[in-house]
């Protein structure tokens, strides 16, 4: 048996959650022709696998040896767009019971290979934050962090 990393499947899992209101976007769905969206969660392209780690778990190394490998996902939520101060209130006020639900989502859902992954919410960061292509939002960075069980 060989390494065979289960981000994709991950991703795809994280990819298919429901969330009343969120629009949940998977690594494929970034692109050049972003349209400025609301209440949306996506990949971080600005470093979305970060943290990447490999422990041998026997004293055997290589492509077969038993392993854990932890990396983290990072995943942008953004809220309601930044308008002028005034609105600032009732934005952020928004901004937190959505990110609340998002959280919820990605604890709620179980890790695919069952057994073998594990996930786990890891810093969440709330504050201005900007879309793909340069739109100002209320919005969130959420980490995801992982650990693989290999062979």
């Amino acid at each position: 048996m060989t390494v065979a990393l289960f981000l994709s499947s991950i991703a795809d899992s994280i990819s298919a959650i429901s969330i009343t209101g969120v629009t949940v976007k998977d690594k494929d769905q970034i692109a050049g022709s972003w349209e400025a969206t609301q209440n949306v969660l996506y990949p971080n392209p600005e470093g979305w696998i970060t943290g990447f780690g490999l422990e041998y778990d026997a004293l055997m190394q290589g492509a077969s040896a038993p392993m854990t490998i932890n990396y983290t996902l990072n995943y942008r939520f953004l809220g309601v767009r930044v308008g002028d101060l005034s609105t600032f209130p009732v934005s952020y006020s928004l901004l937190v019971d959505k990110l609340v639900l998002v959280v919820n989502a990605i604890i709620a859902t179980p890790a695919p290979y069952s057994g073998r992954v594990t996930m786990q919410i890891g810093d969440v960061s709330i504050g201005p934050k900007v879309d793909p292509i340069g739109n100002n939002y209320f919005g969130a960075d959420i980490a995801v962090s992982i650990s693989e069980m290999q062979n």
